[in-house]
């Protein structure tokens, strides 16, 4: 889930950073830091999800949903290592 939530988010950043509304699948990549041929497969992969369309390169409605949903659970997440086991939230940041 975490490529998923990844590439995702790099589809997304190229799109809001790009005049055009498409991704480059060279630049996701490189924001993804995947091999070419693993991004491809995990390409595929959302778009047999529905996440994503290839042709263009684009994020559907139910991949900005997943990426909401991340999101928030991973807030989530984050709020109970603070709350419950004593983790600042630098080292919740830093993967600690």
């Amino acid at each position: 889930m975490e490529l998923y939530n990844d590439i995702l988010k790099a589809i997304t950043e190229e799109i809001t950073n790009e005049d055009d509304s498409v991704a480059k699948p060279t630049r996701v990549q490189l924001r993804s830091n995947l091999a070419y041929d693993k991004l491809a497969r995990y390409l595929d992969e959302l778009e047999n999800k529905k996440m994503i369309l290839q042709s263009p390169l684009v994020i559907t409605e139910k991949g900005r949903d997943f990426l909401q949903d991340y999101d928030r659970i991973s807030n989530f997440v984050h709020e109970i290592g603070i709350k419950y086991l004593d983790i600042s939230p630098d080292e919740m940041k830093g993967g600690a």
